[in-house]
């Protein structure tokens, strides 16, 4: 009766045969996704199991209905089952799994200045780190892209040759031989800017060339109802003066004749003083100052 009684109590766990079983060989980068590995289950769910990393003991897994689990890890290392069992008894464990994490690049963009004038939008962007085995995938945010690891880009311009006004989010991704990348990404913005052309002598002389007879101004981005220009002689007497940009335009074939704004009397040939008051379309306020040659 003894035989019999062991006999007995042995069968459910010979019968089962409640195994665990881990297996996985991942290689991740250091900012991916995680790996994940494998442990699969004989016997009678709910299973319930632990495991170690390099022969340190993790927290045991709560009760698994399923015959597969996954561990999704970021952590290398040596993986082993530490302890399993099902929901008649103890089983046996086996297997192993290895986890690697390869470090990936740090994607950096060097640029001098990350504020660009619609003058002059251009700008030198350098990628870090430098390695003739890495790729490099700039996109500069207007639809172009470059592969090198150093660049000069010129962002959109318009008909008139200035920049176009915008923020541009500039993107590098850097990659390594292994394929592992990082991105880096910086906003660049073309803003506006003032400018304002003054010619130094003009000669209204009004013969069959029509050339330089009139004394006019181009600007751009400045407020025009802040506008106010003024020619004295050398005595200070005030020769002309107006507070309309539109009609100092050069572009609108505007500007002035070398005529007294009062008595419109040609003014003898001479060195003419300048004052400019305006804005910037910041509300900045500006003076310039000069000589004006006006020649007959």
């Amino acid at each position: 009766m003894l035989k019999n009684f062991l006999v007995i109590l042995l069968f459910p766990f010979l019968v089962n045969g409640q195994s665990a079983f881990i297996s996985g060989d991942a290689t991740i980068c250091d900012n991916g996704i995680s790996a994940e590995l494998v442990v699969s289950f004989t016997g009678t769910a709910p299973f319930t199991f632990s495991y170690a990393i390099d022969g340190v003991v993790q927290p045991q897994v709560l009760p698994i209905q399923d015959d597969v689990f996954f561990i999704s890890t970021k952590i290398a290392g040596f993986y082993t089952l530490n302890q399993f069992n099902d929901a008649l008894s103890i089983g046996t464990i086996d297997g192993s799994a290895l986890v690697t994490i390869l470090e990936s690049p740090e994607a950096i963009i060097h640029i001098e200045s990350d504020t660009l004038s619609i003058i002059n939008p251009t700008a030198f962007f350098k990628g870090q780190p430098e390695n003739n085995t890495f790729n490099y995938d700039w996109n500069f945010g207007d639809n172009t892209s470059n592969t090198s690891s150093s660049v000069v880009h010129t962002f959109p311009i318009d008909e008139d040759g200035l920049g176009i006004l915008g923020i541009y989010e500039t993107s590098l991704i850097v990659i390594d031989g292994n394929g592992c990348s990082d991105t880096a990404v910086k906003p660049i913005w073309v803003r506006d800017e003032y400018w304002i052309y003054i010619p130094n002598s003009f000669t209204p002389d009004f013969d069959e060339k029509h050339r330089n007879e009139k004394f006019c101004l181009e600007y751009h981005a400045i407020r025009e109802n802040t506008f106010l220009f003024k020619v004295f002689n050398t005595q200070g007497d005030l020769m002309f003066q107006s507070a309309n940009p539109l009609g100092m335009k050069c572009s609108n074939k505007a500007g002035w004749d070398g005529k007294h704004y009062e008595t419109q009397k040609e003014l003898p040939a001479d060195t003419y003083v300048f004052e400019l008051y305006f804005q910037d379309f910041e509300g900045w306020k500006h003076q310039e100052f000069g000589e004006i040659l006006l020649v007959r």
